[in-house]
């Protein structure tokens, strides 16, 4: 057994706590399965927020991504209209925010060990039960990935309500047509959920067409003592891909004020073809034990093509996934003192393969076929224990291992390259630990305190790890693990009409995962800290729900050249303001100020660069009206035509020059749904 285990025996000691189990015939509440780690939240030191299907039915967001960043803490960058691009990330992520805030689904991974961005728009909106957001390290629950977060999309249980089916169609700017159906049907002996979506977009800019088609099903069967669940599901999309607006102010180009939504790549396209299965069960010891163990597959396969004047790039790559995570749910008293514990294993395999080639003059030349194989292997202990009425603890502990090797099985830049002849493998094996402490106390009716400490990482993807050399060749490199010592605080008060969360955060990053644009490849950079304030407060009147949050972010190098420079892509101050009332006749209306300051573009680490990503807010507002099954809702996004872009890459060579994707002004959607019962 490895060394790097050494922490094993912890696990296998609290595993050996556990009583023999035996038959029994008493009386069990029935097992609910929950995609969520999360227990006893109200206990845990952690700044959480918990969307329910009401908020999320009643948001004035158009898409999730939207809907995410209307919470504190959380900023987006996208390339398009399309929320399948949009980035999401939790405390000062930047460019590196698909990294470093994990996205789960029914507690499942989204984020893949490439670089490719979370897919959105594939999660219909209509098909959440909730949403749930843990600010800070969720690196003991979830694994790498989770430095600055995690969010868990929790889809609907068919067994939690009665058979009722629903069908909704929207049409509404950029000729824009989506379809959702779904429906639900419970007995005592199983619940089965099914649901459809079909969207169809030609976009805010040209060449910009979006095609996707979902579906899944989930389908539960109660046992005696538990319950088994499958779920079946995936997408397929094709997409145009419009390029960046250019801008070069030395030359008098201006393409943002010239002509916003054109485009300078119009035969550039990629598509997507995604499928999955989960299979689980879940078992009750008695009142307080149980077990959830389940596997899933997934497989991916995305192309594309994109052009140059002298030639064009296709790529053709397939991920399969494979996974399994049980974990045990149990009470077991320290000292007395009650403790609840969750102890599980998390077990990714991934293997992926890419075909990269050059297409010049109608011939097919091979740049690249490669192939990656990576095993990921956790183990976990997270326990919440309550020392007295008013004071609680949370101890957690995961160790982790990461192997992969990866080839290129046709190399045509390798030293010695004949026809046929590959690269030599490469192959890396890296262990790593995460751990929590943390205590929240009660210091009267209203008002909670807490604070904790926490060390998270995250390990190179595929696309972090084959890169371009000292010789411009593109060969696979280590980097080291990007780990992050955290600290954090936070005070919340709550009564019957008003609540409210102040946190306060400091994450010291070493080795930090980032591309460096000046020498072209990916790097570990020199040491930086993130730190930032959350303040959000909500409260409920007999006519008006008001929520409001401001976030302060500040990221630097505190080593290096670049030392007390900012890192890109992260705005200091954002804030949100939602307004939900009801007008006469039962209508809801709902508006949503949404307000980011200015940012640093992606490449100017030195801070140098005259132009930033300039500040901007939007304002979406949405009105509804129910009548009887029937229902009717009005979207109105960017209410007053900002003219904006949220992500920028700037020449680190010529001055006034940068790329700039610019977003959607003024546009609405009007959508129709009624619920058969």
């Amino acid at each position: 057994m490895s060394s790097q285990f050494k922490s094993l025996p912890i696990a296998l000691l609290i595993f050996g706590s556990l009583p023999a189990f035996s038959s029994t015939t008493t009386e069990l509440n029935k097992l609910v399965v929950t995609s969520s780690r999360l227990d006893s939240v109200e206990l845990l030191p952690a700044n959480i927020t918990i969307l329910d299907s009401v908020d999320i039915a009643n948001s004035p967001a158009n898409t999730l991504p939207e809907l995410l960043a209307q919470q504190v803490g959380i900023n987006t960058n996208s390339f398009s209209s399309h929320s399948n691009t949009a980035s999401v990330g939790i405390r000062s992520s930047g460019s590196t925010a698909t990294q470093n805030t994990l996205i789960l689904l029914d507690g499942r991974r989204l984020n893949d060990i490439d670089l490719s961005s979370v897919n959105f728009a594939a999660i219909p909106i209509e098909n959440i039960e909730r949403i749930e957001i843990v600010r800070g390290s969720g690196s003991v629950l979830y694994g790498d990935g989770a430095t600055g977060g995690i969010i868990n999309i929790i889809t609907k249980n068919p067994s939690d309500s009665s058979p009722h089916a629903m069908i909704k169609t929207t049409v509404g700017s950029f000729n824009h047509k989506e379809i959702n159906g779904s429906a639900t049907y419970s007995t005592d002996d199983f619940g089965l959920t099914a649901n459809i979506n079909s969207l169809k977009d030609d976009g805010y800019r040209d060449h910009n067409n979006f095609d996707l088609d979902s579906g899944q099903i989930n389908l539960r069967v109660p046992t005696e003592l538990g319950e088994v669940y499958f779920k079946l599901g995936g997408y397929t999309q094709q997409q145009q891909l419009p390029g960046e607006r250019q801008i070069d102010l030395a030359n008098n180009i201006n393409q943002l004020i010239t002509d916003p939504k054109g485009t300078n790549t119009p035969r550039n396209w990629a598509d997507e073809n995604t499928v999955f299965a989960t299979l689980g069960y879940s078992h009750s010891f008695n009142a307080t034990d149980s077990f959830i163990i389940d596997t899933n597959l997934r497989q991916k396969q995305q192309n594309s093509q994109f052009f140059t004047s002298y030639n064009s790039t296709f790529t053709a790559t397939e991920l399969d996934t494979w996974s399994i995570t049980p974990r045990f749910n149990f009470t077991r008293d320290i000292y007395s003192l009650p403790a609840n514990w969750t102890v599980g294993s998390d077990i990714y395999i991934y293997d992926y393969t890419s075909n990269r080639a050059n297409l010049q003059q109608n011939q097919n030349t091979p740049i690249h076929k490669i192939d990656v194989d990576q095993k990921n292997v956790a183990l976990y202990a997270q326990g919440i224990v309550t020392l007295n009425s008013l004071t609680s603890m949370t101890l957690g502990w995961r160790t982790q291992r990461v192997q992969q090797t990866a080839r290129d099985n046709f190399n045509a830049s390798a030293p010695g390259f004949s026809y046929g002849s590959k690269a030599p493998d490469f192959k890396q094996t890296d262990y790593e630990n995460s751990y929590e402490i943390g205590l929240k106390h009660a210091l009267n009716d209203n008002f909670d305190i807490y604070g904790r400490l926490g060390r998270s990482l995250r390990f190179g993807t595929v696309d972090d790890l084959f890169e371009y050399n000292d010789s411009f060749q593109q060969v696979f490199s280590a980097l080291d693990p990007q780990t992050s010592n955290d600290r954090e605080l936070g005070l919340s008060f709550h009564n019957t009409t008003f609540e409210s969360t102040v946190s306060y955060f400091e994450q010291e990053i070493s080795n930090e995962i980032r591309y460096n644009p000046v020498i072209f490849q990916n790097v570990n950079l020199d040491d930086t800290k993130h730190k930032g304030i959350e303040l959000s407060v909500a409260t409920e009147l007999s006519f008006i729900k008001l929520r409001a949050n401001y976030t302060y972010l500040n990221a630097k190098f505190t080593d290096g050249t670049n030392s007390g420079k900012y890192l890109t892509l992260i705005p200091k101050d954002t804030f949100n303001v939602t307004a939900e009332s009801k007008l006469p006749y039962e209508i809801l209306v709902a508006v949503n100020l949404n307000y980011v300051n200015e940012a640093y573009m992606s490449n100017d680490s030195s801070n140098t660069f005259d132009q930033k990503i300039p500040s901007y807010q939007t304002v979406n507002l949405k009105l509804k009206k129910k009548i009887n099954n029937l229902e009717l809702a009005l979207q109105i996004n960017n209410l007053f035509n900002e003219k904006y872009y949220n992500y920028a890459i700037n020449s680190t060579s010529i001055a006034g020059k940068y790329n700039a994707y610019s977003l959607p002004e003024l546009n609405a959607n009007i959508s129709l749904s009624y619920a058969f019962e």
